[in-house]
Order: C-alpha cells, then sequence, then structure tokens
C-alpha cells in the first residue's frame, strides 16, 4: 500500500492537470473517480482456464532430422510450463502429420512430440481441446471424404482409450471455418456436415466423454460472427461441449475498451447453460495501428528466422500489458477462458499452405525453444517479456474459479478481474494507457486478505520491471501484504502496468 504523501502529491497534480477523465474537477468526483470496487456479482461459474495454444513441432524432422526434440529442451519447456500451471491447452494435429489417411499410424516418426504433450498434459490434469485443422475431401470441397473421418476418429479413439489421454475434453474439428483459407472455405453447411460426420463416427466408439468445441470462428473486431454461434446452437447443442472463437484485434479496440463489448455479443449469443472460451488470441496490425504495423514488418523482415505470419511485438513489454489487458476483457466479458498464440516459435513454419521446408517460424510465441538448434541463436530460448502477466493469469485463475465482477473508475485503459476457488482469492489490474493514476481498490464483501503482490511494468525501450528468479518466472514484489479492502487499499496504477494480488498457492 502506498499512502501519505505520495498519493496527496498525485492527487495535487490531478487537481492541478484536471486529469482528467471528466470535465467535472469538483473534489468529491477525483476521490469518487478513483475507486474499484470488486462485487459479489458472478460473471461466471466453473472457469475452464486461461493458456496457450500448444502443439505442432511438425517440422523438427525435416529441421533437425530428429523424431522430436531433445529431451533437454522438453525439460525446459516442462519447467516453464509448470510455473504457468495453465489449466486449459489446445493441441493440434491431423492427418499426414500424425497418422496416415488409411487407418495406420507410425508411433515414432509421426506421433512423438504428440505424446509427449499428452503424456504432460494427462500428467498435470490439464484439460486439453485437440483437434484436425481442416477435413480431407474427395474433389470438390462438399464432398467429404469419409475414410479420413473413418481413419480421424479412429486415432481419437486410440489417444483416449488406448492411450489413456483422458485430458482430452473437446474436438476442435476445422480451423477458423469462416474464413476462406479453411478446409471449408467459410462455408456453414459444409462445416456442419463435417462436424455431424464426425459425431455419427464417435458413436462406434467409447468417447462419449469427449464432446465438440465450436465454431472456433476467426474474428477481427466486429460483431458480423454471431450467426454462426447461434447457427451451431440450434443444428449442434447437444453435442458441442464448449463454444470458442478465435480473436485477433487491433491494439487500439483492446485499449479504448470497445473489446469487451465486441466479446459480450458473443457471450450473448452463446447459449446461457453453456461457456465459451477464446481458442486463439492475439494481436494483429494493420493500418489502425500504422506505426506498430511499420515496426512489425521491419522486424520480420530483418529477422532470416521470422516468417511472414509473425508478431515481432512478442519481444517488447509492452505486449505482455496488451496480452493481460485481452485476457482480463475477455473474463469481464464472461468468457471462460482464453488461450493465447502461442506457446514456442519452433511448433510451426510459416507461410500457411506454402514451402514446407520453409525454415521460416511463426514468430509468436513466449520463447523459441529450437533457438540454438535451428536458428543458431541461444538467446532467442529465454523467455520473452508478456510471459510475466500471462503465466500468473494462468496459474492463478485455476480451472473451477467463480469469476467476479469489478466495478471501474472512468480511466482509460483500466481494467480488474477477481477469481475465487476454495475460499483463495486472485485479484487482476492492468492499465493499457499511459498515465498512472492514484486508485483506491475496495470490496462490497470482502473484508481483510493477506496477499502476495506482483508487478509488471512496461518500460518505453521494451524492457519491463518486474522481479523474477534465475529462471526468469515472476516472484512476488511483496510477500504477506494485509489488505483491508472494507477500508479501501490505496495504490498507485502506473502507466502502462499490471498488478496480481493472489493468497493462492
Amino acid at each position: 500500500m502506498k499512502t501519505g504523501l505520495l498519493f496527496t502529491g498525485l492527487l495535487c497534480l490531478f487537481f492541478a492537470t484536471t486529469a482528467c477523465d471528466s470535465d467535472d474537477n469538483n473534489t468529491d468526483y477525483i476521490l469518487k473517480n478513483r475507486e474499484i470496487t470488486i462485487t459479489s456479482n458472478v460473471i461466471s461459474s466453473d472457469f475452464v482456464g486461461n493458456g496457450a495454444q500448444w502443439g505442432g513441432y511438425d517440422m523438427v524432422p525435416t529441421w533437425l532430422g530428429t523424431e522430436s526434440l531433445s529431451e533437454a529442451d522438453w525439460n525446459t519447456l516442462f519447467q516453464r510450463i509448470d510455473f504457468m500451471r495453465p489449466p486449459f491447452l489446445r493441441i493440434m494435429t491431423g492427418a499426414g502429420w500424425s497418422y496416415d489417411n488409411n487407418g495406420t499410424y507410425d508411433e515414432t516418426a509421426k506421433t512423438a512430440s504428440l505424446f509427449k504433450m499428452l503424456d504432460y498434459a494427462q500428467s498435470r490434469n490439464i484439460e486439453i481441446t485437440y483437434g484436425e485443422w481442416g477435413h480431407e475431401s474427395k474433389g470438390s470441397i462438399s464432398d467429404i471424404d469419409m475414410d479420413w473421418v473413418a481413419n480421424s476418429v479412429k486415432f481419437l479413439d486410440y489417444l483416449v482409450n488406448t492411450k489413456g489421454f483422458t485430458c482430452i475434453k473437446t474436438l476442435n474439428i476445422i480451423n477458423e471455418p469462416n474464413g476462406d483459407w479453411s478446409s471449408v472455405k467459410g462455408d456453414y453447411n459444409i462445416w456442419k456436415n463435417v462436424q455431424d460426420a464426425y459425431v455419427l463416427e464417435m458413436a462406434n466408439y467409447n468417447l462419449s466423454g469427449v464432446q465438440l468445441m465450436g465454431p472456433d470462428v476467426a474474428v477481427f473486431e466486429s460483431t458480423n460472427q454471431t450467426d454462426w454461434i447461434a447457427k451451431s446452437s440450434a443444428d449442434l447443442g447437444e453435442h458441442i461441449g464448449l463454444y470458442n472463437l478465435h480473436v485477433y484485434p487491433k491494439q487500439l479496440i483492446v485499449r479504448n475498451g470497445d473489446y469487451t463489448e465486441m466479446l459480450q455479443a458473443y457471450r450473448d449469443a452463446t447459449p446461457a447453460d453453456k461457456r465459451i472460451v477464446l481458442g486463439e488470441v492475439g494481436f494483429k496490425y494493420t493500418e489502425v495501428d500504422a506505426e506498430l504495423k511499420a515496426q512489425n514488418e521491419a522486424a520480420i523482415e530483418a529477422d532470416p528466422y521470422a516468417g511472414e505470419d509473425s508478431n515481432m511485438m512478442i519481444y517488447k513489454a509492452f505486449y505482455g500489458i496488451d496480452m493481460a489487458d485481452a485476457i482480463i476483457q475477455s473474463m469481464r466479458a464472461g468468457f471462460s477462458g482464453a488461450l493465447v498464440w502461442s506457446m514456442d516459435d519452433a511448433m510451426y513454419n510459416s507461410p500457411d499452405g506454402g514451402n514446407y521446408q520453409s525454415e521460416a517460424l511463426k514468430r509468436w510465441g513466449f520463447w523459441n525453444i529450437l533457438g540454438e538448434e535451428h536458428c543458431g541463436d541461444a538467446e532467442d530460448e529465454a523467455i520473452r517479456p508478456c510471459f510475466y502477466p500471462v503465466s500468473l493469469l494462468c496459474r492463478y485463475f485455476p480451472a473451477g474459479s467463480d469469476i467476479y465482477s469489478i466495478e471501474l473508475p472512468n480511466k482509460k485503459g483500466v481494467r480488474a478481474i477477481m477469481g475465487a476457488k476454495d475460499g483463495k482469492y486472485t485479484i487482476a489490474l492492468v492499465n493499457s494507457h499511459y498515465s498512472t493514476y492514484p486508485i483506491n481498490l475496495k470490496s462490497d464483501f470482502i473484508s481483510g486478505i493477506t496477499m502476495n503482490k506482483y508487478s509488471y511494468k512496461s518500460n518505453a525501450d521494451g524492457s519491463f520491471v518486474g522481479t523474477v528468479d534465475e529462471n526468469g518466472f515472476a516472484v512476488p514484489v511483496e510477500k504477506s501484504i494485509n489488505l483491508d479492502f472494507s477500508s479501501g487499499v490505496e495504490m498507485t496504477l502506473e502507466g502502462e502496468s499490471f498488478i496480481l494480488f493472489t493468497n493462492m498457492d
């Protein structure tokens, strides 16, 4: 807690500059406009969890001449994900990468990485949504290859019932079907027919514990894809265990808060008794974010291992603020989880559908585990800044949490959310604006709690201020703080910063 002269000084500054957020600059307004109030209103229950896209490593045999990553690299990955403790991950595959479309598969050459990841998830009780990037057809895309359906489901049965990967809870069949880049070219009816065929084939096996996840549509900044949710609910509702969409927003709509309103439209279109998650979330830069677009394109051009589908802002600390803002807003909109795109640069090469011998990476990850082996740069294997806030939003919002609404002051860029489970609490706050604000964190139903505090501040040079251990993992900046939410906890929320309080283990 920061009180006394610091708060007084900031308050005086607010008076002097009429800080702001309103034409009304009287004392009462300014004092009220710093209150962040945790309410007893539960936005969502039985939280699925935040996590990341994990999977692929399909190019490792081509790049390295080995079946999979080295044991040292796997151990590093597992250590990092153990800290992250994601309750939820997405792993995608396809005929040719993990099995042959004749009903056979090779447990060494094709499935080494997949089994390694699923073994890990099973051992950590991580929920997996598993699936195929697209369907296979005979000639016309509407002529579904029923042999592919049979063999794909046969492989799923092998994973769940023979290998025992019961961590697979949902199936994501066909990535981003509303896009012209998908295997169905945006045709809802073909997508529905594939889902129907898959469900019908699954009935031949003991797969009742696995349901569909969908419709998996890609959204950028509009609500014009809600009909996919409505139609999939009407046509496949009993078979859909989890609704989802992918969102790649502009930085502008996240930082100005329009992102929450957009997501709420998709939550409202989802059946009230079902949960919805972000199956992928990341940032795409267009002319709306012209300066970032130019920076990203220049960085891709300068990096011989960056493919055209890359976000080079992963090296900058502000991206951690943007991701925290996007995830917190999704939780505030009633979403039950968000999967960041992506865990690791080394998972996929770029471009999509292009040269499968390409050595270029999809640079979106928390690190590049093949920095040394593939790129000749061991430093590229280091943890990047955005891992700090995202790992905490995964670790301290466990599966099964109740998510509580927090009332916010009228301050640009300020968002907050709380999760509770088994009598323990986590409170996350982010300020994606450049201004520093004095705030008073209160609650209308929680009194005093002893919590640890984590803090992350983005610097203009791309670095961040945040305490980490020898592994690069976040550690509390303060431990066992006594917080009296009934009276209010006065603090400063710096520009482009993230704070997390928790008493969870």
